[in-house]
């Protein structure tokens, strides 16, 4: 089976196209963008692609079976609707949707259409430094009582831009979730509970009218206590911080440092980070998943469907100032 595919938004989706273009048998068709001055750049540097300012040229085209979406977030939910209603494959960027009734009609349409796969581009997965992390506390197999997960967004420029007129955007949605599912694959687990407090103290008085901080806690069977930030407002560098605690290891990686102390010395962890390079990775398991017929290996659709509930349900707690029990 070929892979045909369409791209939506050449911004982050440079690099959608960069994972699908040539990987096996797959390529990409057709671009749609609306920015005119990259319309230009893009028939100029593609000039046997189809380069479109109407996303129903994809939605229409039968030969085209994947359609990554890397729009606004407001546009995620009809657009991943509308690939799924003409039996395409999805790959969108997190958030796949904006609220928990366009959630569920997302999930609604994967019911009926059991052939059709999703991915959200959740890139932390492919990280090798979190990664080795992760075989670290599997080979240990001690009991974590605590961890610390930030987001560090440290571009608040972001904020004052099309997210600042994007109606239930939400710093939790466009940060943390990547943190939350770092944590949902550390620990194996679904968290129980829920509670979020947030502020706009950094951004008051700016186009950015939501909550720019957000703190959340999860709370995993067994008592553990898991603390997320979305720190939308952050001038340090762009970095996800994280801190994981045991009765025999503490793993700390932070803008000032990296290692497991395992009670007697300080240990390297191995990997690199950002680790750009491998983030192409989730994306290519996710077109040989389909090109084989094979189950995803990475995110399947009820992880990604628990992922978000979690940050539905987090964002709730912050309305509503008070703690949640998760619905999954």
């Amino acid at each position: 089976m070929k892979v045909c595919a369409g791209i939506i938004g050449m911004g982050v989706g440079k690099k959608h196209f960069e994972a699908i273009e040539g990987y096996k048998k797959s390529y990409v068709k057709t671009i749609c963008e609306k920015n005119t001055s990259l319309i230009r750049i893009l028939k100029n540097k593609f000039p046997n692609k189809i380069i479109t300012t109407n996303e129903n040229d994809i939605f229409n085209d039968k030969e085209i079976n994947l359609v990554s979406i890397a729009s606004y977030d407001e546009n995620h939910y009809l657009q991943v609707c509308k690939s799924l209603s003409a039996d395409k494959h999805v790959i969108v960027e997190k958030p796949i949707c904006l609220k928990m009734s366009e959630m569920r009609d997302i999930e609604n349409l994967l019911r009926k259409k059991k052939n059709l796969k999703i991915i959200s581009n959740l890139v932390l997965r492919q990280n090798s430094k979190f990664n080795n992390i992760k075989k670290y506390i599997n080979l240990k197999k001690d009991k974590i009582y605590y961890i610390e997960a930030d987001y560090l967004w440290g571009r608040i420029h972001k904020l004052y831009g099309w997210r600042s007129r994007t109606k239930n955007y939400s710093i939790i949605l466009g940060a943390a979730i990547h943190m939350i599912d770092l944590v949902m694959q550390i620990l194996k687990n679904k968290p129980t509970h829920v509670y979020s407090i947030g502020n706009n103290i950094a951004t008051k008085g700016s186009k950015f009218k939501g909550k720019s901080f957000e703190l959340t806690t999860l709370t995993f069977p067994k008592n553990l206590i898991v603390k997320i930030t979305g720190n939308g407002p952050c001038r340090d560098n762009h970095f996800h911080e994280l801190k994981i605690f045991s009765k025999k290891y503490s793993i700390v990686h932070s803008l000032s440092s990296s290692y497991i102390f395992n009670g007697k010395k300080r240990l390297k962890i191995k990997g690199n980070y950002p680790d750009k390079k491998n983030r192409k990775k989730l994306i290519r398991e996710f077109i040989s998943s389909i090109i084989y017929n094979k189950k995803q290996d990475k995110i399947d659709k009820q992880n990604l469907f628990n992922l978000m509930k979690i940050c539905f349900n987090a964002i709730q707690s912050s309305k509503l100032n008070k703690r949640i029990k998760i619905k999954y």
